[in-house]
């Protein structure tokens, strides 16, 4: 031995060198685990953002852990406001309960630490009984750390760190995974709120988007910020498009509402016609920041069919009126008519008979009919006269209308499509009433097609049905009907054709037995040459 090293060896200097560099290395060491684990936690909280899920947290802090300790399986069980749950668990194959699984107030790991707060270890080897001991080996973890998760003061749940061999714990790593068990508790209350928030904003755009009528979220300078469905096939805006010129065009009256509300900064109403429809048009102002004006919102509702209803119940109004004049006039001229018939006809048939005077009785006694006639389309109208209703078909009905009328319709060479459909549901109604009218129609077609001369003349007839209702269809390719007289055709009386061809109370009358039925009879002209009655009448179990 050399007399340095013996100096060395007797003076004690070798060991106290020896010491010193396995302190420092063990310093070192530690230094690198408190690195590891402010890296650790830096990284929880950097890492976690709104579109992390809790479960993409977990597996990225199982990976830095995994590091530092030798954890292979992290978990979190949550209060669900009931329940204390196993919710995440990572990896997600190292599951042994399954998710959801509520942990019992008694005999369970996981609920103790959730009630009292502390944390709790678990090594193998453990005498006591609990519900997770049975998962704990079957998954072969030997230490499992469990630690509350407390966020503004509140447990909300319990966080488990699992190994598959022990590893020891000193207060600085109960300090660190208390915080880190802090700090996860931090994200899921973050990430439960951002859901919230989510699910809140969701909602309301899916609110927003299924309201059948448009809204439209305008800016001040008329720039359309958004819009629901139904607002796009209503406005046939591009997005972003100024909307004045719109809603000026469409404003029925000299106010713009949306303008209104712009200058006034209160909510404005107008009614609106843009492409042949009504709107009940609303605007609402929509203030942000200092109570300036952000945007308006525009609820415009289509008033079409009501429109259209308010008419037609003016329409209906106005027939119960004439409906009732005619009843009195009707039952007034009756008896005096039918002694004028009657006496006319005792006098024709006389043997001995003034040849000059016959053509004159023979005048009065076809007057006299024409005018019974009248005065029983009158009746009819007013709907004096009962009758029996039944379980009856529109296409029985149909078949007895053609049996009057098919051969004055192909003595005009006009092309007849029947189209009646095959099981046809029963109505309740009157089979005479009903034929009536598809009389009413096909004669009516029929005299619309007398001037056509430069096509094909065409009727069809068809019977449908749906759910609710049966249809008649009496389709024509005369000249159609012309839009100024489109409200008037079912007024009593009103006639296009010559005196001597119509009363003027074919349809006035078809239009109240189809109401009698409870039904509708409507007329559509689509030019050039098309136009369409269609007669609807509820289906028999509708009706009872």
């Amino acid at each position: 031995m050399k007399k340095q090293e013996m100096i060395e060896l007797l003076t004690g200097v070798r060991s106290s060198k020896q010491n010193y560099y396995t302190e420092l290395k063990t310093t070192v060491e530690e230094l690198k685990k408190r690195n590891s684990q402010l890296e650790l936690m830096n990284e929880v909280m950097r890492s976690f953002n709104m579109n992390m899920s809790v479960q993409e947290m977990l597996e990225k802090t199982l990976k830095r852990l995994g590091d530092i300790y030798p954890i292979k399986r992290v978990s979190l069980a949550l209060f669900d406001g009931k329940e204390l749950r196993l919710s995440y668990v990572s990896p997600e194959e190292a599951l042994y309960l399954k998710k959801g699984t509520p942990f019992p107030h008694k005999n369970s790991l996981y609920y103790e630490v959730f009630a009292t707060g502390q944390e709790r270890i678990y090594q193998k080897g453990d005498t006591c009984e609990f519900l997770e001991k049975e998962a704990f080996q079957q998954l072969s973890l030997q230490s499992v750390f469990l630690f509350p998760l407390t966020s503004r003061g509140k447990i909300i749940g319990v966080l488990s760190l699992g190994g598959c061999s022990p590893f020891s714990y000193d207060a600085n790593d109960q300090a660190f995974l208390l915080h880190l068990a802090g700090q996860i508790a931090v994200c899921v209350e973050n990430a439960r709120l951002y859901e919230e928030v989510f699910a809140g904003k969701q909602q309301w755009e899916e609110t927003f988007r299924a309201v059948s009528d448009a809204i439209l979220i305008i800016s001040p300078n008329g720039t359309v910020l958004s819009k629901n469905d139904a607002a796009v096939s209503a406005w046939p805006l591009e997005d972003f498009e100024d909307i004045r010129p719109f809603i000026q065009e469409a404003s029925r009256s000299a106010n713009n509402p949306f303008e209104e509300t712009v200058k006034s900064h209160k909510p404005h109403y107008a009614e609106l016609r843009f492409q042949n429809k009504f709107y009940d048009c609303s605007c609402y102002p929509l203030f942000g920041e200092e109570a300036a004006l952000h945007a308006v919102i525009l609820y415009s509702k289509d008033v079409t069919e009501k429109r259209q209803m308010e008419a037609q119940l003016l329409h209906s109004g106005q027939l119960a009126a004439i409906g009732e004049m005619a009843a009195g006039v009707a039952h007034e001229l009756n008896n005096p008519l039918t002694a004028i018939i009657g006496n006319t006809q005792l006098l024709l048939r006389r043997n001995k008979i003034n040849e000059q005077i016959k053509p004159l009785l023979d005048d009065i006694d076809l007057c006299g009919k024409r005018c019974r006639t009248i005065i029983r389309s009158l009746l009819a109208f007013s709907r004096q006269e009962e009758f029996a209703f039944k379980p009856c078909s529109l296409n029985q009905a149909v078949t007895e209308a053609l049996s009057l009328t098919r051969r004055q319709i192909e003595k005009q060479n006009i092309q007849l499509d029947i189209r009646l459909a095959d099981s046809l549901p029963l109505i309740n109604g009157n089979l005479q009433q009903l034929s009536q009218i598809a009389v009413n129609l096909l004669i009516n077609a029929k005299d619309a097609l007398e001037e056509v001369t430069d096509r094909k003349r065409k009727l069809i007839i068809e019977t449908a049905a749906d759910q609710q209702s049966a249809f008649l269809k009496v389709i024509d390719n005369g000249s159609g009907i012309d839009a100024a007289i489109a409200n008037e055709i079912f007024h009593p009386f009103f006639t296009t054709k010559a005196a001597s061809s119509g009363t003027g109370l074919g349809l006035p009358v078809s239009f109240g037995i189809a109401k009698s039925h409870g039904g509708r009879l409507f007329a559509e002209s689509i030019q050039p040459h098309r136009t369409i009655f269609t007669l609807s009448i509820p289906l028999l179990n509708e009706r009872l």
